[in-house]
């Protein structure tokens, strides 16, 4: 038998070199599997954000520039890779005869200079493709860039304090520096407004971003970027901090609240109001476990005081990213202000449900109608870090809610109880 010739059933060397192996067809099919795995895996939330049903008519101007911009490459795609194929069809080389040869010089394709009409063609033709695109998303930047709000709204601005890890708003409903309404990781607005935002930091750079309503903005420390939201619709819209912003950027989420402009009125009347000590027994007791374990981070309006004086705390203790208090007793530096807590349909930085079953449930009648979700709001008050990775026990400061694994069960039930009380 020659050289050239092999057995019968088997594959020559030059075959099998120009084959790649079983082994590596299973690795690239393996890689190829975990991969795809992998992208869609990363799409999946627990809240998922869905960017393609905008409830504002910036969101739908957003959504309508992504579809436009989305069908222009899908055609470019069709057309380009049609006219690859017909080409690659079209003119083809037929295999050689003779292995020994790739291209016989009888066979070799005739070469050309090419086509000078085609040529200004396919670059003129991508260039006016290009500008349209970029006059659209240009007009529809300048309009996402415009922050100036709709007149005779009901809240004049809203400053949003981004912090690891949650969000804080700060409604002024005048021209005072003085905030009216501080809330954590929900911001309730009455539905058809457009609302002034200012938006800034606490700590690192984070991101405010729902999708649903709006574009994103940067919350920068130490300086303060404008930007508008409006509530097109009622209902709940979730949002996620787009900016790695430490530990639980993952869990840093947020909620717009659509509800109608006399809802929204009653909510903020009272918002503003001061809590008050209970009468309930279970809640007192709960009261004096909240006064010895929780008030040095967390402000009740009207109960706690900060201060280091006789002086209950207020919204006077707000300034933006800063917080006017004379003597710094706060242990965290800063955290959720809970005078309405059991108001709110979230807690822990918007990743938990406060109440279950809520979907027949109005906003404003949550406390009252809500069925409590108070498996995990005890495992939250017991040991927070356990629940939501945080930096309690940093070295360079505190971070986040430090665990409780001391309180007894009657401490947490009672606990729970005066918190359900912050309607």
């Amino acid at each position: 038998m020659s050289q050239k010739e092999s057995p019968v059933g088997t594959a020559s060397q030059s075959d099998t070199a120009r084959r790649p192996s079983t082994h590596v067809r299973r690795r690239v099919g393996g890689l190829a599997v975990a991969g795809g795995s992998a992208l869609l895996l990363a799409g999946c939330a627990d809240t998922p954000l869905d960017t393609m049903a905008p409830e504002s008519p910036i969101a739908n101007e957003i959504n309508n520039l992504f579809i436009g911009v989305g069908i222009v490459a899908v055609i470019v795609f069709i057309l380009v890779q049609g006219a690859v194929i017909y080409m690659a069809r079209r003119f083809r080389v037929a295999p050689p005869k003779d292995e020994s040869q790739i291209y016989p010089d009888e066979d070799f394709p005739e070469q050309i200079h090419g086509n000078t009409r085609l040529e200004i063609g396919w670059t003129i033709l991508p260039t006016v493709i290009m500008a349209v695109v970029a006059f659209f998303t240009l007009g529809t930047l300048f309009n996402l860039d415009d922050v100036s709000a709709s007149d005779n709204r009901q809240i004049q601005k809203v400053t949003v304090v981004g912090q690891q890890w949650w969000w804080e708003f700060q409604y002024h409903l005048d021209d005072d520096d003085i905030p009216d309404i501080v809330t954590a990781n929900e911001l309730v607005l009455p539905v058809g407004e457009e609302i002034y935002l200012d938006v800034t930091s606490r700590d690192v750079i984070h991101s405010f971003w729902i999708p649903a309503l709006n574009g994103k903005r940067d919350a920068v420390p130490g300086r303060t970027s404008p930007w508008t939201i409006e509530a097109g619709a009622l209902g709940r819209f979730p949002g996620e901090c787009t900016e790695f912003c430490g530990l639980s950027h993952a869990y840093m989420e947020k909620w717009v609240i659509g509800v109608t402009a006399d809802d929204w009125q009653v909510w903020a009347d009272n918002q503003m109001a001061d809590a008050e000590v209970p009468t309930d027994a279970d809640a007192l007791a709960g009261w004096e476990v909240f006064s010895a374990q929780c008030a040095s981070c967390h402000v009740l309006n009207g109960l706690t005081s900060l201060n280091d004086t006789d002086a209950a705390d207020s919204f006077e203790i707000y300034d933006g990213a800063n917080r006017l208090i004379d003597k710094q007793t706060q242990v965290s530096g800063a955290a959720p202000n809970l005078s309405h807590f059991a108001s709110r349909s979230t807690f822990a930085g918007g990743i938990f449900e406060l109440y279950e079953n809520i979907d027949d449930v109005d906003y404003l009648d949550l406390a009252q109608a809500g069925d409590l979700n108070r498996g995990q709001l005890e495992a939250w008050i017991t040991n927070a870090p356990e629940q939501k990775s945080n930096a309690w026990d940093s070295p360079t400061g505190q971070r986040g809610m430090t665990p409780f694994e001391a309180l007894s069960s009657d401490d947490v039930d009672h606990l729970v109880a005066f918190l359900m009380t912050l309607d």
